[in-house]
């Protein structure tokens, strides 16, 4: 009974019990012959608390009720948390994954007394879990839930049957537009926006594999000609008895676009000339985006510009010689800065550099440094020409770059000071593959050697050099897979400028091995040798040293080499190679197992192995892995560290 109806009763039995009473008091009142009534007052009241009595009781039994009710809801609601927090998915792992990533409960919260939301979730379970296996090829899914155990151990299972994966059986591709006319290598071009298609038949549907599909061959479509190429319709026809897709993508090439001039905007400091030094672009050409990229990563990468972008214009009323526009922001012509580090090789060091983008008003750069530490003192000025596109047989796929400077060094390590004076001038090439480098130039030293206690010396040569860099590497800042070769070549005649007849050559090799997702091998060679009768007359910048942090690295930098006097000096001859396997804890830190070998000396027999190992830690930073190493060197019987870093202002 509610208490509301208790109230109304009570309400009803205090009205009885006041007309009881009144009807006592006029019985006492009348005369004698009134006969008197049939109960008194006090029997009246006590029927009336007698009932009382019983509507408490009522009342209590209703209490007790409630609380019971509020129990059983708290329990339910209990068991629904539970079911919510524990969910078990009855689906193949691939589906799975998706489901669980994408299908969230809901969260109940503390004191919620009802269970909707629990049957919304369930509602979506039964919307979302078809779609997302349909967006992986099932589209005869069906879902079943239930709920088990008991109390807090209660779970919510969804149970998916996907049915059988829906394949490809047929693509077809239609064109429309001028690519669809004839002549003029259009058929040659329909073919390669085929062969791009991702998704062939017999290949499972996957809406994202349909969805990639179709971004690359309108990707392939647009890169010559059709800049403004869409997809005019694309359709999926699914037949889910029989597990099977008809794919149709209709392509809309729009007209043929060919270049026109290039309109520049925020070109101030720098002539006009500075831009077509660069571009590979001409009037009339057909419009290819691959080269408008190209011009705008040689300008992005030039130092003269801190944001380029460039597109056609879109608005033009003709694609015939549409307009290239080029939008810029110029760097400022001038940067000071300042470093401090300290190496292990090298000890504490300082660096002031200067740079000056448009010397005497020309777009020359100037980089020049002025650097100190505890072995040597170098000041330098290099100048760099602006980059340029040449023709030829390799056409718009070739560029140079000149440069010339001069240098100043002094230097004491090991016992042997060198005062050295360079002058060089180089010209750098990319050809082919923008991430390899070729250079040749003619370079100028002048050198004076102070070994102790041995004769002082004079080295002079005029060399041409030739160096290369190949690199196939999956990162160019911290690679996992791949290698990088490096080659050198130099010469140098006693019958021009050059105190001594000699060729060196140098390689060095580094290759990375991945195994598995947190462990690399990372394996290093380098040889080298010059070719001369003897060192003497030879600079030290044409003979070999070992030892260091990127050498042997149980020795100390450039400790390992010829003697002359008390003095380690440059030999004719070296050989070192490396082993190290890295193993990342995740991200950012990894640590390191490493053994190196390798010497130089002035005669192949003289060449000892040297053998070191360690252990290390290594660092992920935006400039590549920082290393921290301790190696000991068994035929000095000592342990080394050895690291390096640097802090720019």
């Amino acid at each position: 009974m509610s208490s509301h109806a208790v109230l109304l009763r009570r309400g009803f039995r205090a009205l009885a019990l006041l007309l009881a009473l009144g009807a006592a008091a006029v019985y006492a009142q009348a005369p004698a012959s009134v006969p008197a009534p049939p109960a008194t007052a006090k029997a009246a009241a006590d029927a009336v608390d007698h009932e009382a009595d019983d509507d408490d009781k009522e009342e209590e039994a209703d209490q007790k009720q409630r609380e019971s009710a509020r129990a059983t809801r708290r329990a339910r609601l209990e068991t629904l948390r539970a079911a919510a927090r524990n969910i078990t998915w009855e689906a193949p792992t691939e589906l799975k994954e998706l489901f669980e990533k994408f299908v969230t409960p809901p969260e109940i919260a503390e004191g919620e007394v009802k269970s909707g939301s629990l049957r919304i979730f369930l509602r979506e379970v039964n919307r979302k879990v078809p779609e997302i296996a349909a967006s992986e090829g099932y589209f005869s899914t069906q879902v079943a839930t239930r709920i088990e155990g008991e109390g807090s151990d209660r779970k919510l299972v969804v149970s998916v049957t996907p049915g059988p994966r829906t394949m490809v059986d047929r693509v077809i591709v239609e064109f429309e537009g001028d690519i669809a006319q004839a002549g003029d290598g259009r058929e040659a071009q329909r073919e390669a926006v085929e062969k791009a298609w991702t998704l062939p038949a017999g290949r499972p549907f996957r809406q994202a594999d349909w969805d990639d599909a179709k971004s690359r061959m309108l990707e392939k479509i647009s890169e010559r000609y059709y800049a403004n190429a869409t997809i005019a319709d694309s359709v999926a026809i699914v037949e889910a008895a029989d597990a099977k897709v008809l794919l149709k993508v209709i392509l809309e090439s729009g007209p043929r676009y060919t270049f026109g001039p290039l309109v520049v905007t925020g070109l101030k400091r720098y002539p006009m000339d500075l831009i077509q030094r660069y571009n590979r672009m001409e009037m009339g050409q057909p419009y290819e985006l691959a080269k408008m990229l190209d011009l705008q990563r040689a300008l992005q990468n030039a130092p003269w510009f801190a944001s380029v972008a460039i597109d056609i214009d879109r608005e033009a009323p003709s694609p015939e010689n549409i307009p290239v526009n080029i939008t810029l922001i110029e760097r400022a012509p001038i940067d000071v800065g300042l470093s401090v580090g300290y190496g292990t090789d090298t000890g504490a060091r300082g660096e002031v550099s200067f740079r000056h983008r448009d010397v005497f008003g020309t777009a020359l750069d100037m980089q020049s440094a002025l650097s100190v530490d505890k072995i040597r003192q170098v000041g330098f000025a290099d100048f760099y020409l602006p980059a340029l596109s040449l023709g030829g047989p390799l056409g718009d796929r070739l560029t140079t770059r000149d440069s010339f400077g001069f240098l100043v060094e002094h230097k004491e390590n090991n016992g042997l000071e060198t005062q050295r004076v360079a002058f060089a001038a180089y010209r750098a090439f990319k050809m082919i593959r923008p991430i390899d480098d070729y250079r040749v130039g003619l370079s100028y030293q002048f050198e004076r050697k102070m070994p102790d206690n041995a004769e002082d010396s004079i080295a002079r040569a005029l060399a041409p050099v030739v160096e290369a860099t190949w690199r196939w590497v999956d990162d160019l800042i911290d690679p996992r897979k791949g290698g990088v070769l490096k080659v050198r070549l130099a010469a140098g005649s006693n019958a021009l400028l050059s105190t001594q007849d000699f060729i060196q050559a140098y390689g060095t090799y580094q290759h990375w091995i991945p195994l598995g997702e947190s462990d690399q091998l990372l394996l290093r060679g380098e040889i080298g040798r010059t070719f001369a009768v003897s060192r003497e007359g030879i600079p030290e910048d044409f003979l070999f040293k070992a030892g260091g942090s990127r050498s042997n690295r149980g020795y100390a930098y450039e400790s390992l080499g010829a003697r002359d006097g008390d003095a380690v000096v440059g030999g004719r001859f070296l050989l070192t190679a490396s082993a190290e396997y890295v193993h990342w804890f995740g991200k950012v830190f990894g640590g390191a197992l490493f053994y190196d070998i390798g010497d130089a000396a002035d005669d192949r027999t003289a060449l000892n192995g040297n053998p070191s190992y360690g252990v290390g830690v290594r660092v992920r930073t935006p400039a590549g892995p920082l290393a921290l190493d301790v190696a000991y060197a068994e035929n000095e019987r000592k342990a080394r560290v050895s690291f390096s870093v640097s802090v720019a202002f």
